[in-house]
């Protein structure tokens, strides 16, 4: 596992082991490991992703794979993808197969909350005005709402829901309990109780951004939230459970889903082809549906725009690396902001990758610096929102998964307040009224601008 403590603090980041560049490819939840480790359920199975031909599944193909000793872990039903354990024989077998396009070992992703930083001062039991925390930390929830003007328009309602597909959501915390409408667990050996919980801090610290309603505020603070969890205990995320959490979204009328969390791929190998075409299968899946899909860019400092190329050969990847999820058409990508309208250090950006731009936060105008002094660090220019309460209630975060949810949140005010607006016209709505940063129009580092609910409500 690659760590960077500091330089890149949580966003829901991937790591990618599988033989792609030299340098960190990493992308959603906090810096984690993704790599093609097997964890079977004997020590001879291994793991393995099948995409279908068709975005469904075959049952009987199915079933002839479970006659052959695989196990079923888990389903994209509306992708085409499964997810099963089988003999290392089950490779070779399943590309046989006809009505299987592409099989690939699992990858493993898994979640690392060290570096979201719990306020370890405060108890949820103080008695406090209320909206105290949002006064005196919030910056950047003031910035995208016109220090709260936008609320005097609409703070959202319960029929425009909001789907945080990420760690869980700890629905005891009392700035959130309100607004929490229901949770879905998506992983094998998943229990009821689980869609209600966090299995870190991440997602809590996301729903917080979008409807907190307490000592810490949201963009939307009277939106409905629901719970898409994808990690299990161990914080140990399934791609099927992914795509599969994105689907039942959009069956389930959500308007809007955030998704800070995501991985690069290429379409030169096959394992990364696997993922590529499966991601997409499900975002145009909840496009059809009407949902809109917000997506965090990324945490490298990365030009997005440009193709990747480094030297052939093993170790090496030749040709474009995408990120998953906002390189697909339609998907809102965004971009992350300081606290002084500047792209932070670690944001992903591209001239053609970036739609708009919200407050993730850094650690202010000193950091990074060549002598690598953290007495400089300015812990306020993060971002403060809900952690789950035996965590401490409230937190820190800095990253593009900060900066996700606020576009989130916009989107679905807007929905709020013009319920006839369909899915592009939403998009494009919030585009054009985002506020604009950097070169004039559209660029590379904040799309259209920083989004701005206050004048998208207007």
């Amino acid at each position: 596992m690659v760590v960077h403590c500091i330089k890149i603090t949580y966003y829901m980041e991937v790591q990618m082991k599988k033989q792609l560049l030299s340098l960190t490819l990493v992308t959603a939840l906090t810096v984690t490991s993704f790599g093609t480790i097997a964890l079977g359920q004997e020590e001879e199975d291994k793991e393995y992703l099948v995409l279908f031909k068709s975005n469904t599944i075959n049952e009987e193909t199915s079933a002839e794979m479970e006659a052959g000793g695989a196990d079923i872990l888990q389903e994209a039903s509306k992708v085409g993808l499964v997810h099963v354990a089988a003999p290392e024989s089950f490779l070779d077998e399943a590309e046989e197969m006809e009505d299987v396009s592409l099989v690939a070992e699992n990858i493993d992703i898994f979640t690392n909350d060290y570096v979201l930083e719990a306020d370890g001062e405060l108890s949820i039991n103080e008695e406090t005005i209320e909206a105290d925390l949002f006064e005196e930390y919030q910056w950047d929830i003031k910035r995208v709402t016109g220090n709260g003007k936008a609320w005097d328009i609409t703070k959202g309602d319960h029929s425009v829901v909001v789907g945080v597909i990420d760690t869980g959501v700890d629905f005891t915390h009392p700035d959130l309990e309100d607004n929490l409408l229901y949770g879905k667990a998506f992983f094998p050996g998943a229990e009821e109780e689980d869609a209600y919980k966090d299995s870190g801090m991440h997602g809590t610290h996301v729903a917080g951004s979008i409807a907190a309603n307490g000592r810490v505020l949201g963009v939307g603070p009277e939106l409905g939230l629901a719970s898409y969890r994808v990690t299990n205990d161990q914080g140990r995320m399934n791609w099927a459970g992914i795509l599969d959490a994105i689907t039942t979204a959009a069956d389930d009328g959500v308007d809007v889903a955030n998704l800070s969390l995501g991985t690069y791929s290429t379409i030169t190998n096959e394992a990364q082809r696997l993922l590529h075409l499966s991601s997409k299968r499900a975002v145009q899946y909840a496009h059809q549906e009407g949902m809109i899909i917000v997506g965090a860019n990324g945490n490298n400092g990365m030009d997005l725009g440009k193709a990747v190329h480094t030297e052939k050969g093993e170790g090496k990847v030749y040709g474009p690396l995408f990120d998953t999820f906002t390189d697909i058409p339609g998907v809102v990508s965004v971009s992350s902001t300081t606290d002084r309208d500047t792209l932070a250090y670690y944001s992903n950006y591209g001239s053609s990758n970036v739609n708009l731009a919200a407050p993730g936060g850094d650690y202010g105008p000193n950091w990074p610096n060549p002598e690598n002094d953290q007495s400089l660090l300015v812990s306020e220019s993060r971002a403060y929102s809900t952690v789950p309460v035996s965590r401490g209630s409230y937190g820190w975060a800095m990253g593009t998964s900060m900066a996700a949810p606020k576009v989130a949140a916009a989107a679905a005010l807007v929905k709020a307040e013009n319920p006839q607006f369909s899915r592009a016209r939403t998009i494009t709505h919030l585009q054009q009224t985002a506020e604009d940063l950097g070169k004039k129009g559209h660029d590379e580092y904040f799309g259209h601008g920083l989004v701005d609910a206050y004048n998208a409500l207007k």
